[in-house]
């Protein structure tokens, strides 16, 4: 029962995600492996219904067509899977990325389902999918499960040493999912084919065959999810954060606007605008940093650096960069002539890390904007009004 509702909910969400994302997957070059991944899972549900077997029986004459059928869904299935994770975790100047790498995983597959096909024709057919140590079946049974267990277990290697690389917790645990789902099939496919041959087989085999089968159905699809609405998330929480910073941005360039290219928007034209939001959050936290080192540049001074750092309780660096930066504001909006006075520059608005991300450098702008509209630091920019 369990395994029927998890199947029908990840085959849901994957059909919303199909439907969705289709015309943004394809026009990307890059998320396209990914694209007709999620088309094949999201069609894996038609050849296990019931009715689609009797259909298709009915269809050839053949009361167990249904199975090769299946069969060869799988291999589709497994083939554009393990290409989805070579174009993710093959670097670009491997022989798995290149032209003949994958020509031959095509040429593979198709062998693997050509042989099988012919395997079950040249098969009486009274002793398809009986177990059988040897004969025609037992090649089907070989080459079929062999395929699987090693390209989708090659295909969990490669991603799983591909993860340490991946930027993004939600990306890298959804590409994980993908890599530990496949890396299921390896059990499967040896307890399946030993039971095919009469190798052995019991119960406790038979359960973890089925729950290996289960855990590569739920992981694999979900991860396929989280890869394929990684895109949209970033752009959203990049969108966010934009918004954010509005407040600081809008402050600091009303302050420069002789070094500003266009005029500042509206908040309302701010919220309005949703194209390129990767590309808009990296230009706002440019622009943001252009200005406090205009007002650096133009009106700070040593006096005000030392003021600002002794009205600072403790070795909060972030309050003298606001008490500093807000004072300069002011100063620039009233119109006051430009010092040029040569200050510290340890007090600038200060990269979070050595190679600081675009979320570092947005929390750090965020703590610097909430500074700057404090108690504390407003009063001591009234310290300064009028004084030059």
């Amino acid at each position: 029962m369990f395994e029927e509702i998890s199947r029908w909910v990840v085959l849901t969400v994957v059909w919303l995600v199909v439907l969705v994302r289709t015309p943004a997957m394809v026009r990307d070059a890059q998320q396209r492996p990914l694209w007709v991944v999620l088309v094949v899972i999201a069609l894996g549900a038609i050849p296990i219904q019931p009715w689609f077997a009797d259909w298709i029986d009915q269809l050839t004459g053949d009361p167990k067509f249904h199975n090769l059928f299946r069969g060869l869904f799988a291999i589709l299935d497994a083939a554009v899977t393990w290409r989805f994770v070579v174009h993710i975790a093959a670097r670009k100047d491997t022989w798995w990325h290149s032209s003949g790498g994958r020509w031959l995983r095509a040429a593979t597959a198709w062998a693997v389902a050509g042989a099988i096909t012919v395997c079950y024709y040249v098969t009486p057919a009274a002793q398809r999918f009986r177990p059988s140590p040897d004969g025609p079946f037992a090649a089907y049974n070989l080459l079929i499960f062999a395929y699987l267990g090693i390209s989708l277990g090659a295909a969990a290697w490669q991603m799983w040493r591909h993860l340490p690389g991946i930027r993004g917790r939600t990306l890298r645990t959804g590409l994980a999912l993908v890599a530990i789902g496949n890396a299921m099939e390896v059990p499967f496919a040896v307890i399946r084919v030993g039971e095919r041959l009469t190798w052995f087989g019991s119960p406790v085999l038979t359960d973890v065959a089925f729950y290996a089968s289960t855990a590569r159905f739920v992981m694999v699809p979900l991860g396929c999810v989280v890869a394929a609405f990684e895109p949209m998330r970033t752009a959203l929480l990049h969108y966010y954060r934009r918004l954010r910073l509005y407040s600081l941005w809008r402050m600091l360039r009303d302050a420069t606007g002789e070094i500003a290219l266009t005029r500042p928007v509206s908040r309302w034209r701010d919220i309005r605008t949703v194209d390129d939001a990767s590309e808009r959050l990296h230009r706002r936290i440019i622009e943001i940093r252009d200005s406090a080192f205009h007002l650096h540049d133009s009106w700070c001074h040593p006096d005000l650096v030392e003021q600002a750092a002794t009205a600072t309780p403790g070795d909060d660096r972030v309050g003298v960069t606001a008490r500093w930066l807000e004072v300069a504001r002011r100063e620039s909006l009233a119109g006051a002539p430009k010092r040029y006075a040569s200050s510290d520059k340890a007090f600038l608005p200060a990269l979070t890390a050595d190679e600081s991300t675009v979320y570092q450098e947005t929390r750090y702008l965020l703590t610097l904007g909430r500074e700057l509209r404090s108690p504390a630091v407003q009063a001591f920019g009234d310290r300064f009004v009028g004084v030059h």
